[in-house]
Formats: structure tokens, C-alpha cells, sequence
């Protein structure tokens, strides 16, 4: 592609862009997907709009009621690698007031064509409050000479940030303190990262286990003597397998437990969304969801579930999740899907759709709440 086609690609996308967003707050208690995409640049391109839709979570949604854009220049550029299959989580910090998320930013999109975690450009996380307002932070990645994906982030609202990535992706960093990136090792793989009841949580699938001889699962910190560290800043910590993820499932990104931390989902990007639940001899499956499909077999790259996120409030669990499915041979034209936790048979809704081969639906969670000052800035 000549840089014409490039510049009418972005002027085309600004333009889309444009006519998505508003400046409404989100609603409470509706779910915030991010989507790489605006119909227009090709994902196969790897860099691509960003974008945070709103859905309601009890319908399904020709579209999203609101539609957050993610600057495409300028200093709080942020954006992951569209065609990749490991980017693009989303989390709500601990407080309930961002969203956030990681990515490649300090440079336009586009301007650099090619791969993003092959170049040397900088990473960073990005933040939604709950009015749309948008803070990004920029780090520069700790090697240049690997592959250096950043797939996820979570924060405690008050600037600190913990990454999900691989080649020392897995990290901690406060913008505020000028001291850059903590890489944990040996943990160098990680993919999800979410903070449930103030501590931080991880996930390794296969393999990310594999490599450093542990089975893939959701997993917490602790320090060299075993003791939990809820939310680490130190370089040695150690990790400890909370919840195991069973064979086959172990394609595993996406994950969410309930308070009491005795029922656990996790989503599969080929199988779908297994539940664990946990008793006196330990976690165990309880059943596996598979994701009815809408791509004929032939054309479709997954069957699985990427995103998660689970509403614990009623008697019985209510599931949602982005799907892995898509043409080309990797995630496109997928949907939010929501599952009412009942039993094993449980139906399988949709929530959306995305209407092009050149959209994504990626992370999901539930919309920022605003604080009792307004608008929260991290």
C-alpha cells in the first residue's frame, strides 16, 4: 500500500471517527467492549482505530449507544496490533472509575507501518473515566531486540498499573514516579490481568506454563516466602496457581471469579467459557459453554471466547464475552455474547455484532462509574 492509500485510509478513518463519538457519560451498570476497527483500515494492516463501545446488557444492540475514540495522533495515541490474537484486553480498575488498557502509543497510527511489537516505539496504558475522558502513559519498552506484545492492564484507580504481556510484558509501573517499568520475573508471560477485591490476579495458558513448568490457570502474587502480595511492587515476587485450568481448556485469556472466590469463569479462545467452581477438595470443571457459531465452518477462525466478564449480582451468574470467531484466519466480525448461568444447557444470547471483516470486538467489562467529586482523573 503507497502512502495515498495510507493517508486516505486515516483521513477517511478521522472522518468516521468524528461522526462515532460523544461526549455523553456512560451509563452505569452497562458493558464497555473495546473494538479495533472503524470499517474502513484494513486489520490486516495491524494498527487500527480504537475504540470503547457501550452496550445494554439485556438487549441486543444494532449498535452501540455510545462510542469512544481513541486518538489516533498526538500524545495520547494508544493502540494494539488489530490482527493480533493476544491484545486488546480491557479491565475496570479496583475502584470502579476507569477503564484501561494497554497498547502501543508516542507515535501516530499508521506512521510507522508494519508489526508494533516488532518496533521500537513506545508502550503504554490507556484510561476511560466515566465521562469519556481519556489519559494515556507511555513507557519505554525495557528491550527493543524482541517481540514485546502488551495485552492487558489493570489499575487501582490512583496511577498505579499492572501489565499482562510477554518477553517481561508482565510488570508493574507508576507514571508519577519516573522510574519506569517493574518487570516481575521469572514471569515473563502472562495474559490477562484484573483486580478482584484488591488483589491482583493473572492468567498463563499453556504455553506461558509450559515455560516456566507451571500449568496454565489463573494465578496470584506472593513473595519468597509464600506470603500473599496483593497488589506487588517488587521485582522477586513468585506466583501461586489459584485456579487451574483444565485439560484441554488451556487456550485460556479472560477470566472473573465472584466474591467469595468459590465460582470462577474462564474464557477459551478455541472451546469457549469453562466454569470452576471450588470446594473443600479444591477447584474443579464444573461444564464447559460452546458458542453457537454464525461464520460457516470452512471461513471461520475460532469458536472460542477472548474477552470476559461476569455480573455476579443476581442468583445465578450472567456471563459476557467477546468471541474468537472471524474470517482470514483470525478475529473478525465477531460478537458480545451474554449466557445466564443456570446449568450447563444454559442458552447462548447475542449482544452485538460487528458488521465488517475491518472490526474486532476485543476486551469487555462493565462501564466506569463516576465518582461522588464527577469525573475521575487517574
Amino acid at each position: 500500500m503507497n502512502k495515498n492509500s495510507l493517508a486516505f485510509l486515516l483521513t477517511a478513518a478521522a472522518v468516521a471517527i468524528g461522526a462515532n463519538s460523544d461526549c455523553a457519560p456512560f451509563l452505569p451498570g452497562h458493558l464497555a467492549v473495546l473494538r479495533t476497527g472503524d470499517g474502513l483500515i484494513d486489520l490486516h494492516l495491524k494498527q487500527a482505530p480504537v475504540f470503547v463501545d457501550q452496550f445494554d446488557p439485556k438487549i441486543f444492540n444494532p449498535a452501540p449507544s455510545l462510542s469512544v475514540s481513541i486518538p489516533t495522533n498526538g500524545p495520547s495515541t494508544l493502540f494494539f496490533n488489530s490482527h493480533a490474537a493476544t491484545e486488546g484486553l480491557l479491565s475496570r480498575s479496583a475502584d470502579r472509575h476507569l477503564l484501561a488498557f494497554a497498547g502501543y502509543g508516542g507515535v501516530n497510527l499508521l506512521e510507522k507501518p508494519g508489526t508494533p511489537s516488532l518496533m521500537d516505539i513506545q508502550r503504554g496504558f490507556c484510561t476511560v473515566d466515566a465521562q469519556g475522558a481519556l489519559h494515556t502513559y507511555l513507557y519505554q519498552a525495557h528491550v527493543s531486540s524482541e517481540k514485546v506484545n502488551p495485552r492487558a492492564a489493570a489499575t487501582d484507580g490512583t496511577n498505579n498499573f499492572w501489565g499482562a504481556g510477554n518477553a517481561g510484558g508482565t510488570l508493574y509501573f507508576n507514571p508519577t514516579t519516573g522510574a519506569g517499568t517493574l518487570q516481575f520475573e521469572p514471569y515473563q508471560n502472562s495474559r490477562a490481568a484484573k483486580i478482584l477485591g484488591d488483589t491482583l490476579y493473572v492468567t498463563l495458558n499453556g504455553p506461558d506454563g509450559t515455560a516456566i513448568d507451571k500449568p496454565a490457570g489463573i494465578y496470584r502474587f506472593v513473595d519468597k516466602s509464600g506470603a500473599p502480595l496483593a497488589l506487588p511492587r517488587q521485582k522477586d515476587v513468585q506466583i501461586d496457581l489459584v485456579v487451574p485450568a483444565s485439560v484441554p481448556y488451556d487456550k485460556n485469556v479472560g477470566f472473573d471469579m465472584n466474591a467469595d472466590k468459590t465460582i470462577a469463569y474462564m474464557s477459551d479462545t478455541v472451546s469457549g467459557i469453562q466454569k470452576y467452581t471450588k470446594s473443600e477438595s479444591g477447584w474443579k470443571l464444573a461444564y464447559n459453554f460452546s458458542i453457537p457459531q454464525n461464520i460457516p465452518a470452512d471461513d471461520n477462525h475460532a469458536q472460542g471466547c477472548f474477552g470476559l466478564v461476569v455480573d455476579f449480582a443476581g442468583a445465578a451468574p450472567v456471563i459476557y464475552a467477546t468471541t474468537t470467531e472471524g474470517y482470514g484466519g483470525t478475529v473478525n466480525s465477531n460478537r458480545v455474547v451474554r449466557i445466564v448461568d443456570t446449568n450447563a444447557t444454559a442458552v447462548v444470547t447475542t449482544v452485538a455484532q460487528c458488521l465488517s471483516t475491518n472490526q474486532a470486538f476485543r476486551g469487555i467489562d462493565f462501564t466506569p462509574e463516576a465518582s461522588a467529586a464527577g469525573s475521575v482523573k487517574n
